[in-house]
């Protein structure tokens, strides 16, 4: 007989269509949506119209709790969107709530998205007790991404304030940005939602697969642990992402319901390398290890090369068409498009007795999602020793 043991009880798996939630998706993707980000044109053209204040606040209140945009999933999580009475809520029920909420209960948010900026960098720093500017500015650094320090620092001690830029930055992007898309789509999230309900009871890994097209990354495996239900929420305009919150005991999983529509879960995933704990998508692309991102540097770092990529870029050509456009010998040409080949930047797709080149975007993905991944891994480690 084997050791005794205490068990813990099996994960619940379920399915919801929830506004509440889905305005943590939408908001961090309008946060994320700048040109070159890879994600929907409509998010980028949203944010482009967006007032200038609101895109201040959508910066401000995103952008000082690390890359996991923690902050602005808790005055939503503490409404408690799956609660059974109000997974029909409706945007005024969220607002209506959050202003009966006091204000220093937002303190308390705040302080609460910052000590998980701190546990998952690992510095051993507390939040201060007291009202030391200079404690709380190195507290708060670690945290700062597109948010000023001094203005965060106004915020934690005016509880009052955000917890009014709190919910005017939900309302203002409800009524300028999204209120009229989420009606417009709201019939096909609640389908996705059912085809959802057909997976959830096959288990977490078989119903993230279904819905996602690819495994349970690790950064949310690692969550699990603490977790007793699992939640999948169709979302618009997430595209080849996935995004999700964990906020034991829940695990909110957002999926593309379009893509889930359209029978397309095993999508080719895009390299915005985000890792999401709540809202940050997160992208499912392949990790280049040292050897195969060294080679596509190395292809991408000839003048004429790059002249290549950039005319691949409005579409295929075939080779004799990028002969005539760079004005170099037809060898030199061909040893560019070797090695561009080699390192699986560009394709070749034989056709008419001719060869068709064309870019390779998931590896150019994969490229750029590296690059993004140690830039931002360095960028907080810096911080981190600027902070202790």
């Amino acid at each position: 007989m084997g050791e005794l043991i205490v068990g813990r009880p099996a994960l619940r798996v379920n399915t919801a269509v929830s506004l509440p939630l889905d305005m943590v998706s939408v908001m961090s993707l309008l946060y994320r949506a700048v040109p070159g980000s890879g994600l929907d044109p409509w998010l980028v053209s949203t944010r482009r119209a967006m007032p200038g204040q609101l895109q201040h606040d959508l910066d401000l209140l995103h952008g000082f709790s690390g890359r996991l945009l923690y902050y602005m999933e808790e005055p939503i999580m503490r409404f408690d969107p799956l609660r059974d009475d109000r997974l029909d809520a409706t945007i005024d029920d969220l607002l209506d709530f959050l202003e009966t909420v006091p204000a220093a209960d937002y303190g308390v948010m705040i302080e609460s998205a910052l000590a998980r900026v701190h546990q998952d960098l690992g510095t051993g720093l507390a939040a201060p007790t007291g009202m030391d500017e200079h404690a709380w500015r190195r507290y708060i650094e670690p945290g700062l991404t597109t948010a000023g320090g001094e203005e965060v620092l106004r915020l934690i001690f005016d509880p009052e304030e955000l917890k009014r830029r709190t919910i005017r930055l939900i309302r203002g992007v409800w009524d300028a940005a999204y209120q009229s898309e989420f009606e417009r789509l709201r019939p096909r999230m609640e389908e996705a939602g059912r085809v959802a309900r057909s997976f959830a009871g096959k288990g977490l890994t078989t119903a993230f697969g279904e819905l996602t097209g690819n495994r349970v990354p690790s950064t949310l495996a690692a969550g699990l642990n603490k977790a007793a239900r699992v939640t999948f929420v169709p979302s618009m305009h997430l595209g080849a992402f996935m995004s999700f919150v964990l906020y034991p005991p829940d695990v909110i999983i957002f999926f593309s319901a379009e893509n889930v529509l359209l029978g397309s879960a095993e999508f080719a995933p895009s390299a915005l390398d985000v890792s999401s704990n709540g809202h940050a998508p997160e992208a499912l692309v392949q990790e280049l290890d040292g050897h195969a991102l060294l080679e596509s540097l190395r292809a991408l770092g000839d003048a004429n090369r790059l002249r290549i990529m950039d005319l691949l870029g409005s579409g295929e050509l075939y080779a004799q068409e990028i002969v005539g456009r760079l004005g170099i010998a037809q060898s030199a040409v061909s040893r560019h498009l070797s090695q561009l080949e080699r390192a699986r930047l560009v394709v070749v797709n034989p056709r008419g007795g001719m060869k068709y080149y064309a870019i390779d975007s998931e590896r150019l993905e994969a490229v750029a999602g590296t690059l993004r991944r140690r830039a931002s891994e360095s960028a907080l480690a810096a911080k981190t020793i600027v902070a202790t």
